[in-house]
């Protein structure tokens, strides 16, 4: 009996228990006290903004990117018939587009390549900060990243940098990694269109 290469990789892969929610390391998922520890793989994240929408038939969301700010006329264009714009988070209108940066990432917690999409402004002004401070900037990828989420009255999000630790976290391995995943056909900018970064089917 054969089976092509690719089946093969798909059924290995479905085996092994990885999923599309692997790609991407959703911060506001964290366990509160719990960081994620990541290294960038490329030191300017890709921008655009974000708007959600909820479907009519099972109010289930869904996000819509959008390269430049969208108006009401785009969002509503975009969205089309099934999808209406979520509310805020006081539920007194519709809830704003937010602008993106989004950068692919090394975990080094899951030892593999993910997608990390920042949509809070509270955490893209501590990438800033870090970006484009000169102790910091001229080397950003040999550094790596605690991502801390901290819950209380209201819940907040804790960068902070951190000199790399050799013994635990391998170079080689990393970079292994993601020219496996470039060869792949990695591709961020996918994205933005509603596609996976990680295949183009």
């Amino acid at each position: 009996m054969k089976f092509s290469a690719e089946l093969m990789a798909l059924a290995e892969n479905e085996s092994s228990g990885k999923s599309s929610a692997d790609n991407y390391l959703r911060y506001t998922k964290l366990e509160s006290g719990k960081p994620v520890n990541f290294a960038l793989l490329d030191e300017d994240p890709l921008e655009y903004w974000l708007a959600w929408g909820e479907a009519k038939a099972d109010g289930s969301m869904r996000p819509f990117r959008f390269l430049t700010e969208p108006s009401e006329d785009d969002i509503e264009a975009e969205f089309g018939p099934e999808f209406t714009q979520c509310l805020n988070y006081e539920r007194t209108g519709p809830r704003k587009p937010n602008k993106c940066c989004t950068y692919p990432v090394y975990n080094w917690d899951m030892k593999c390549v993910q997608v990390l999409e920042v949509s809070h402004i509270t955490v893209i002004k501590q990438f800033m900060k870090y970006g484009l401070n000169k102790k910091y900037a001229r080397n950003i990828l040999d550094w790596d990243f605690e991502l801390s989420k901290i819950s209380g009255d209201r819940t907040r999000y804790e960068l902070m940098p951190v000199p790399r630790d050799e013994d635990e976290h391998d170079e080689d391995e990393m970079a292994k990694d993601w020219k496996a995943a470039q060869k792949a056909g990695f591709d961020l900018n996918r994205i933005v269109a509603g596609g996976d970064p990680f295949s183009d089917s």
